[in-house]
């Protein structure tokens, strides 16, 4: 029922979609609607919710990962992958994307708890990243977790009124590229050089760790493993 209340929001829009038109798309009767909704506006509210929900999963805390905060070249691109993840699902569900976009002022109590949530779980990664040494200590990472959330919140955007599958994975590497810089300390900095290096040459087998070993495509597939 929720799926075919997407489609018809995103078909008809919020003012134009109505009851008969979602239950008809689920092939269930009006009053089958009403057993799951108390109306139209109950259906939206959980789209919006779950949608929310979808998008905070991609943003766990640093204490789920350890591996990844150990390794500056591990983590570099830990990140890329976990921001094209993000980026694929938002691509993905930009239909719903539009709906929520569209109805944000009805529910904003919503997204202003998504904000804070995004916005902490931000705060905690620059928080890890400073104390292992990779960002500057005078870094006031409130400032730079605001900077960071405004410019994927804008690419997002960018990327809803696009047409086309955009580059994003060329959009994220650049922002990554230009807050690793603004913020990173001489350690991170030469990580993102020697994996710049690393790509522009093809070699993707192994790469210096931080305790002065390799780092393998086998290490980093545990790493994902334990992402997923």
């Amino acid at each position: 029922m929720l799926r075919a209340a997407e489609e018809v929001f995103a078909d008809r829009g919020i003012v134009g979609a109505k009851v008969e038109d979602i239950a008809r798309k689920a092939g269930l009767s009006k009053g089958a609607f009403y057993i799951h909704f108390e109306s139209k506006e109950a259906a939206l509210k959980q789209i919006v919710e779950t949608w929310l929900t979808r998008c905070t999963s991609f943003f766990a805390p640093p204490a789920e990962y350890p591996d990844t905060v150990a390794d500056p070249y591990a983590l570099l691109d830990f990140c890329i992958e976990r921001d094209v993840q993000l980026f694929e699902f938002l691509w993905e569900s930009r239909p719903t994307m539009r709906i929520v976009h569209a109805c944000r002022g009805d529910y904003l109590y919503l997204f202003e708890a998504f904000h804070v949530d995004i916005q902490r779980r931000s705060r905690e990664w620059l928080e890890q990243w400073r104390q292992d040494g990779l960002v500057r200590p005078e870094t006031d990472i409130e400032l730079a977790a605001t900077l960071m959330g405004g410019a994927y919140e804008e690419l997002s955007l960018k990327m809803i009124k696009s047409e086309r599958r955009p580059p994003f994975e060329t959009w994220l590497e650049f922002a990554q590229e230009t807050f690793v810089r603004a913020f990173g300390t001489p350690e991170l900095l030469a990580a993102l050089d020697r994996r710049n290096r690393r790509r522009s040459t093809g070699i993707h087998e192994l790469w210096p760790s931080a305790s002065g070993g390799v780092t393998s495509p086998a290490s980093m597939s545990r790493v994902r493993a334990a992402r997923d």
